[in-house]
């Protein structure tokens, strides 16, 4: 599993896939996450792709917003994340 991390917005369709299945590992795995999907609107995105997968994204709206699918978590992409973000690339 080698992960890619791309500063950019992902495709419209590969956002939706990632929403539903983020949404439903948070349920199977009991997490209490309340996501504001809108933020994403932000021009500092960071989307990470294992293959063609998006699993996780990240932006800069004011503060660091990150989110990684439940099953990801062990990988450190939220750190990752946060750093590129803070270094605004």
């Amino acid at each position: 599993m080698k992960l890619s991390y791309i500063n950019g917005h992902p495709e419209n369709d590969q956002l939706h896939d990632f929403i539903q299945s983020y949404t439903n590992e948070c349920i199977t795995t009991g997490a209490q996450n309340q996501v504001d999907w809108n933020q994403l609107e932000s021009q500092n995105v960071i989307s990470v792709y294992d293959d063609n997968t998006l699993v996780g994204i990240g932006c800069m709206a004011g503060e660091p917003s990150i989110h990684v699918r439940p099953t990801y978590e062990h990988r450190e992409i939220e750190h990752t994340v946060a750093k590129l973000l803070k270094a605004g690339i």
